[in-house]
């Protein structure tokens, strides 16, 4: 709720250990059949393989922004970008046929708005405050307007709020 989507360390456990005796996905599987590009920063794709499960994004192009060149992808269907400027983002934009999912982190989020390359957010507000940790938008990304298209409430508390770029 306090905007953090990640403590300190980028650890999830908190959103692991959220109550869900349902077992909603939240729009999850909607969301991947509408994608075939993912995009991430480097300690979100290493969150992810600290799972222990399979890759689950093997039937998607996945791109890794990491700054160290010599960053290791471990994953198939996975690329290593160094530079994340206007022209990588032209490039995914004219090889994906669906839309483009940027998974995290913060910064990564706050640079496609800088470069007005968001079009369409959705925010999942978990009723959890962390009180401190990684914020969803660090560096004073670019002031942005967006137009509510959509929300979904659920009985966990937990909202989805999907914005439009106006």
């Amino acid at each position: 709720m306090d905007g953090f989507i990640a403590r300190k360390d980028g650890s999830l456990d908190w959103l692991e250990n959220f109550p869900n005796p349902n077992q909603l996905d939240y729009g999850y599987i909607a969301l991947l059949k509408d994608i075939d590009t993912i995009v991430m920063g480097r300690s979100t794709y290493e969150e992810i393989l600290s799972f222990g499960i399979d890759w689950p994004y093997a039937d998607y192009r996945s791109y890794v922004v990491s700054s160290k060149e010599d960053f290791k992808i471990e994953t198939e269907n996975t690329y290593l970008i160094n530079n994340l400027d206007e022209s990588f983002i032209k490039q995914i934009k004219i090889e994906s046929r669906k839309n483009i999912w940027l998974v995290g982190g913060g910064n990564l989020i706050s640079s496609f708005l800088n470069y007005r390359a968001i079009e369409e957010l959705i925010l999942t507000i978990i009723p959890i405050i962390l009180g401190e940790g990684i914020p969803l938008f660090p560096n004073k990304p670019l002031e942005t307007l967006f137009t509510l298209k959509g929300n979904q409430t659920y009985k966990t508390g937990v909202v989805s709020l999907n914005y439009l770029l106006q």
